[in-house]
């Protein structure tokens, strides 16, 4: 799956900080509908905190998937190997574009920020923190997209994607 160690490090790091995202947001919804049903009192900052954790889990998988080749992917005309190729390395090349217009806009938000000193209303979390981190997690995606598009240009795409249904 990945060329090295590194590659391979890097993306059980980012896998790992998903996952503990992902139980945090489930802790946090649990807590918030039991203390909204129950108590009567409902997590007052429990938004600001999914919406934090959401933002964080969203960013630090796209680069696994970039490297993994792990986005849905729908094939409706059936190719031949060389195309399917072509496909996946123009993909990975859309990839590059896209994530990293994604993260000049957002390093553009995160200087606008920083300049108002905006925070989060709740728990003053500096705004500028947070979309400084979701354009270095973009760049890091834009990196891993041209990552793959090297390698599904160098590689023959696999006969079958890795889970696929047939309905």
């Amino acid at each position: 799956m990945f060329g090295n160690r590194s590659e391979g490090r890097l993306a059980h790091v980012l896998e790992g900080f998903g996952a503990v995202c992902l139980v945090i947001l489930m802790l946090t919804v649990f807590i918030d509908v039991l203390g909204r049903n129950v108590l009567n009192m409902p997590l007052p900052w429990g938004t600001e905190v999914l919406e934090i954790v959401l933002a964080a889990m969203i960013f630090a998988l796209y680069p696994v998937l970039a490297l993994t080749f792990g986005h849905i992917t729908v094939d409706l005309i059936p190719l031949p190997p060389t195309m399917r190729r072509v496909q996946r390395t123009l993909g990975a090349a859309m990839g590059v574009v896209l994530f990293s217009l994604i993260a000049w806009c957002l390093w553009r938000q995160t200087m606008r920020a920083a300049g108002y000193g905006e925070n989060t209303p709740l728990l003053h979390v500096p705004i500028a923190w947070l979309l400084g981190g979701m354009a270095v997690l973009s760049v890091a995606t834009a990196v891993a997209f041209a990552y793959a598009t090297f390698q599904a240009a160098a590689r023959p795409a696999p006969e079958k994607p890795p889970a696929v249904e047939v309905i």
